[in-house]
């Protein structure tokens, strides 16, 4: 999940995607990432904090994002992995 003052899951449709990196742009942020394996001596779970800090976004560069369609399944809007990596200013963690 990302984390910015509220809990930001998958963007329901292409205007929350908006709001959500509209929220997100120019600032740090929380993103957890969390796994949890079972097996015959039981359960191991971790999770793990990341600081991502994300640069100015215009309106234009989040439109066109969403039509790559890579938001749309994406905790906070956007794929760190992917295509908007060239959005991330830092990484720490």
């Amino acid at each position: 999940v990302v984390i910015d003052n509220t809990i930001l899951g998958k963007p329901n449709d292409q205007q929350h995607a908006a709001d959500m990196l509209s929220m997100l742009s120019g600032r740090t942020h929380q993103v957890l990432t969390a796994v949890a394996v079972s097996g015959p001596l039981g359960i191991l779970s971790s999770c793990v904090t990341t600081n991502v800090t994300m640069r100015e976004l215009t309106a234009e560069e989040i439109a066109c994002y969403w039509l790559t369609g890579e938001p749309a399944d994406k905790a906070g809007g956007y794929a760190i992995q992917g295509l908007a990596a060239i959005f991330i200013e830092h990484i720490q963690g």
